[in-house]
C-alpha cells in the first residue's frame, strides 16, 4: 500500500473537492456565487493544484521524471494562482474558523516553497512537503463535503483528521516535524473555533 499511497491521497483530496463544491458545479448552479468571478478564478486554481497533484504522482508512478519536473512548473504557477486568489477571500475575515483554514494555508505555503526550492536537491522533502501542505489545503472542501455527505461537521469530519495524520506518520514511520506542526496549527485552530462557539 505504501507505494500507492500519494497517488491514493491525491485522488482523495481531488474527490473531497469535487464532494465539497457539488453544490457550485451540480446541484445549486444558480447561486450567486457561481457568476462572481473571484470565485470562479479561485475555483479554476484550486481544481487546477488538485488535480495536477494526480497528474504529478501518476508520472512519478511511471518514472517519467522529466515530465514530472516540465510539470512541475506549470504547478508553481498554478499554486501561485491559488494562492492569490485564495488571500482575498480570508484577509477580511478574523472569525475563529477563518484564522484555522488561514493558518494552514500560511503553513501549506511555507512547506510548497521548500518543496519547490528543493526540487531538485531532496526529493524526499520535496514530495513529503508537496503531499503534505496539500492535504493541509483540504479544509475548507472537506467541511462542505461533511456536511453534504454527513449532514453537518460532527465526528466523522474529526476523525478524517486523525485517520490522515495517522496514515502520514504510518507511512513516515515516525512524527515528522512538519506532520508535528501540521497538527499542533491545526488542534489549535480546532481548539479555537470550539471555545468561541456560541
Amino acid at each position: 500500500m505504501k507505494k500507492h499511497f500519494y497517488l491514493t491521497l491525491s485522488i482523495i483530496l481531488w474527490i473531497i473537492m469535487l464532494i465539497g463544491f457539488s453544490d457550485n458545479w451540480l446541484t445549486d448552479v444558480g447561486q450567486p456565487s457561481n457568476s462572481q468571478p473571484k470565485f470562479l478564478i479561485h475555483a479554476f486554481f484550486a481544481f487546477s493544484w488538485f488535480t495536477i497533484l494526480i497528474v504529478q504522482n501518476g508520472l512519478i508512478k511511471k518514472n517519467n521524471v522529466k515530465a514530472h519536473m516540465r510539470t512541475g512548473i506549470i504547478g508553481f504557477i498554478i499554486y501561485l494562482g491559488f494562492l492569490i486568489t485564495t488571500l482575498p477571500l480570508y484577509l477580511k475575515k478574523f472569525e475563529p474558523l477563518s484564522i484555522m483554514v488561514f493558518s494552514q494555508l500560511v503553513f501549506a505555503t511555507i512547506l510548497i516553497g521548500i518543496a519547490f526550492r528543493n526540487r531538485t536537491k531532496n526529493s524526499e522533502l520535496h514530495k513529503t512537503n508537496i503531499m503534505f501542505g496539500s492535504f493541509l489545503l483540504i479544509q475548507p472542501a472537506w467541511d462542505r463535503a461533511s456536511g453534504h455527505l454527513f449532514g453537518n461537521v460532527g465526528l466523522e469530519w474529526i476523525l478524517f483528521y486523525l485517520i490522515l495524520y495517522g496514515l502520514f506518520i504510518w507511512y513516515h514511520k515516525k512524527i515528522k516535524w512538519q506532520i508535528g506542526m501540521g497538527f499542533l496549527i491545526w488542534f489549535t485552530g480546532l481548539t479555537n473555533v470550539i471555545i468561541n462557539m456560541k
